[in-house]
């Protein structure tokens, strides 16, 4: 399948295509022979003599060439940028690697230059094919710029370079605090070597840099910065709603100047800002909006029509009328549009949100699945305004399903649930089946099954035990006196000293709901697909050998214990940990396996296993 290939000469050897952008050393002088494909390519490359005695069973050299060498695949690739690796989506190990290696590598998807990422699959083997090594979604990604610390801006064309900030000091002194390249190499293998599955290393005191980090957020209160780099030119605010809404943004993000069609997710907006908007907007001008209007309404612009047809404020008379698509004027309570674009020609994908009900977390989940097809969050009843939160999950499901049906009449249906979202999206399918429709995909992030299995007595005393041999023998009265002032604040109530009337998320309420549906649902079994992903699970007490409790005291069980009701589930391990999963950059990792799910699903539900290598196929 591969075209006329391109040999190197006796000894030589070829020139990879980022040694236009950065000089590789002798051992990195291994490509002999390349040929490319359709989307695919097959290189064989040979160890540098002067790496024969290095002894490392995934040489660096072999390996970073190894995966990297296939640029050309890239639509509109030249040699003008370097393009550096992001991740490894999963990374199999059987052999090591032999002086002569043959690299196999396919394209994912599509990609070209303008995108500024590709995604590959690489397969490296020996010369008789057999495979020592198999990496799936290898991300790389072109840098635009330099990776140095930015020269200060002159402030005018007078004053002269405007000085660093103590924030920019403190991280240009810390980046010069870095470890050097041999305690680097040193520090990587013994790292290595643990056994573990995450680990942070520093040369820098971390007690340290979390204070310094939390002198920065202070500072960042007072101060203001720059408009960043944007896709878009600054447009000025014209009407007076647009300058008193900037006014708020200027105030909220602490950007100098905002411009009314730039986005506040990236001004640097999240969720706790966004209560503090709405809560201004709401004294301003009389309306409520819930956080999820951002997704509809990112900028001033399309905030302030959003105001406007709401009644917040008459239609200035003078105000000119820009030529800009309308907010559907069609409102849900559960249902949130989470891409800007609704074309995508394939089924959407429903996301519900987790236990206190806001979806501003899954953005970045909901940017990347969107490209393609429309991608939805369902958010709790409640978050804000008058309406009571649901009680229990069915009634929950019920009327996210009747909203859902509003923009998807019949299934099949791909539908999931971020933490105990999971379990509402349980409940969601289960209630389509029962109602005669498809499920094509149930899919749950890191969710638990909602009735734990209780500690046995004796690993309760495991605990103890292994407590008290690290603790030494006043453990068990600080442990008595911690279990006494946990028993009176458990009974005290809460304000955490806030006032009653601060803008805030109605978090309480919703997740003192949350816990009573969970404390009364009963979980039916379901026969049909369910995809757990989860991050690296962490044991804090190895009770018995191989069984190990967490810092919740909860059993670590790799399918978080939906098994014994859902036989047919399938665990993928992502990077990050339970929050940061649905973050960048590790959102990346957790997209590229759910697209594969997703896309396994649609095209034959039944060869999902075939198509797929989840984690418990992976260990065997």
């Amino acid at each position: 399948r591969m075209g006329i290939p391109m040999q190197a000469l006796p000894g030589h050897r070829l020139s990879a295509d980022q040694e236009a952008q950065m000089a590789f050393g002798p051992r990195w002088k291994v490509l002999d022979n390349v040929a490319l494909g359709d989307g695919e390519g097959l290189a064989r490359l040979k160890a540098a003599p002067i790496a024969a005695n290095d002894g490392m069973a995934l040489h660096p050299a072999l390996l970073d060439i190894a995966t990297g060498w296939a640029m050309q695949l890239i639509e509109g690739y030249t040699y003008d940028h370097l393009w550096v690796p992001g991740a490894y989506e999963t990374i199999r190990v059987f052999n090591a690697l032999p002086a002569e290696v043959y690299s196999w590598v396919r394209l994912v998807g599509t990609a070209t230059a303008q995108d500024g990422m590709a995604v590959f699959d690489v397969v490296l083997m020996d010369a008789r094919g057999t495979v020592c090594v198999e990496i799936e979604g290898f991300t790389i990604r072109k840098v635009e710029a330099g990776l140095a610390m930015p020269t200060p801006v002159p402030a005018a064309a007078t004053s002269g370079p405007r000085p660093f900030s103590p924030a920019e000091e403190r991280l240009r002194h810390n980046l010069t605090q870095g470890i050097p390249p041999q305690q680097g190499a040193e520090a990587f293998l013994r790292a290595l070597g643990t056994g573990r599955s995450q680990m942070i290393v520093s040369s820098l005191p971390l007690e340290g840099l979390i204070a310094q980090a939390g002198q920065v957020a202070v500072q960042a209160n007072v101060q203001e910065f720059e408009r960043p780099q944007m896709d878009g030119d600054f447009v000025a605010p014209d009407t007076p709603m647009e300058h008193t809404l900037a006014a708020y943004w200027r105030e909220l993000l602490g950007v100098a100047q905002v411009g009314v069609e730039d986005s506040f997710f990236d001004l640097g907006g999240h969720s706790l800002i966004a209560v503090r908007l709405f809560a201004k907007i709401k004294k301003e001008y009389g309306v409520d909006l819930p956080i999820s209007a951002l997704f509809e309404a990112p900028n001033i612009r399309t905030l302030a029509r959003r105001i406007e047809d709401l009644g917040g404020i008459e239609a200035q008379p003078n105000a000119r009328v820009k030529s800009m698509p309308l907010i559907p004027s069609k409102t849900y309570t559960h249902l949130v549009p989470m891409h800007p674009s609704e074309t995508g020609h394939k089924a959407p994908f429903f996301m519900v949100s987790g236990m206190f009900g806001n979806v501003l977390n899954l953005r970045h989940l909901g940017q990347i699945i969107g490209a393609d097809r429309p991608f939805y969050g369902l958010q709790a009843r409640g978050l804000l305004g008058d309406m009571q939160p649901h009680r229990d999950f069915e009634s929950a499901a019920r009327d996210m399903i009747a909203e859902m049906k509003e923009v998807q009449p019949r299934g099949p249906y791909f539908v999931g649930g971020f933490s105990g979202g999971g379990i509402t999206a349980y409940e969601i399918a289960q209630q389509l089946k029962d109602g005669g429709d498809e499920i094509a995909a149930l899919v749950m992030l890191d969710t638990p099954l909602p009735q734990r299995r209780s500690l046995s007595r004796a690993d309760r005393a495991a605990i103890q035990k292994i407590e008290l041999r690290k603790k030494g023998v006043a453990y068990p009265v600080n442990w008595a006196k911690n279990r006494i002032k946990w028993e009176i604040e458990k009974r005290r109530p809460h304000s955490d000293g806030i006032p009653t009337d601060a803008p805030q998320f109605q978090d309480a309420t919703i997740e003192a709901a949350f816990y009573d549906a969970l404390e009364a649902y009963q979980v039916a079994p379901w026969d049909g697909p369910l995809a757990l992903f989860r991050p690296p699970q962490v044991g804090t007490w190895e009770v018995a050998p191989g069984r190990w409790v967490n810092d919740e005291r909860a059993y670590v069980l790799p399918d978080n214990d939906w098994t014994s009701s859902a036989p047919n589930i399938e665990v993928f391990e992502v990077p990050g940990d339970h929050d940061s999963m649905v973050l960048e950059p590790n959102v990346r990792a957790l997209a590229a396996k759910l697209k594969r799910v997703i896309d396994a699903a649609e095209r034959s539900p039944r060869r999902r296993s075939l198509d797929l290598r989840p984690l418990d196929r992976a260990a065997e």
